[in-house]
């Protein structure tokens, strides 16, 4: 089994790829995170120096990284991997009835009542800025009130509205 070389700073590509199986791979992907990785493995086996990837593309704790990644595990070292972050503490579905109150109803709604529409049904708290941006993607839009000028004149205003 072929190790890892380390010499003067430079790591050792293993050979799990052939150029043309390279390059196949980088037609046929659509990540472009991972292009990038596999065109970075490419370069280096088509002979260009460690110092002019780094110049051209990345910094060199990247390029190390990369090339740690496919010796370790192959092309399916580069892949980008699903991002892991925290798990919703809610499920979406439950703003389908909130939608269908807001549809069904002509009600004035702020935030602070579609909370506590969803409170009220599935006790549950939702940050407004999560229930803001959801309603948003949903398709909602906010209606603000307008000022309007009360004191002035109503005559001159109709006047106003038909010369504009």
């Amino acid at each position: 089994m072929e190790q890892i070389l380390l010499m003067r700073g430079m790591l050792k590509l293993k050979e799990h790829n052939t150029i043309e199986e390279l390059k196949k791979e980088i037609r046929k992907t659509k990540d472009g995170r991972y292009l990038l990785r596999v065109q970075c493995i490419l370069l280096r086996k088509e002979g260009m120096k460690p110092g002019e990837i780094e110049e051209l593309l990345i910094s060199r704790n990247t390029y190390s990284k990369w090339i740690k990644r496919y010796n370790e595990k192959g092309l399916e070292g580069l892949k980008t991997k699903k991002p892991s972050g925290r798990k919703r503490k809610w499920d979406r579905e439950l703003f389908k009835e909130l939608f269908e109150e807001l549809d069904k109803n002509n009600r004035w709604w702020n935030v602070k009542r579609m909370q506590e529409f969803i409170k009220n049904k599935h006790n549950i708290e939702i940050p407004e800025d999560t229930v803001r941006k959801i309603v948003k993607k949903a398709g909602y839009s906010w209606k603000t009130s307008r000022p309007s000028p009360y004191k002035g004149d109503k005559e001159r205003q109709e006047e106003f509205k038909k010369n504009s």
